[in-house]
């Protein structure tokens, strides 16, 4: 299976800001699915939970790349939050996976 990790430097959700401690992507293949499997793991500074909804995520890597997609909170415990890809990622395309 091929897959693709980036260090997040900024994260906003709906276009707000997230104050991060850290925050780590994931993209990869999924046998059986033709896109791309996405999810951002996201420590948040403070811990008060997200309410569990699908947000227009905007994110910026360590590298300066610039992604965005619709992701889906599926879990935020004390300030750590799971956002999973709720369709495709712009900015991000096949080429990138290892």
């Amino acid at each position: 299976m091929r897959h693709a990790r980036f260090d997040v430097a900024t994260l906003a959700l709906e276009g707000i800001p997230l104050v991060l401690k850290a925050a780590y992507l994931l993209v990869a293949e999924q046998d059986g699915l033709d896109d791309l499997q996405w999810e951002c793991l996201a420590y948040a500074v403070d811990p008060a939970p997200l309410r569990r909804d699908t947000y227009a995520v905007d994110i910026v890597t360590l590298d300066g790349r610039e992604l965005a997609g619709r992701a889906a909170l599926v879990r935020s415990v004390e300030g750590a939050h799971v956002l999973r890809g709720d369709g495709p990622l712009a900015g991000f395309s096949d080429a990138d996976l290892r």
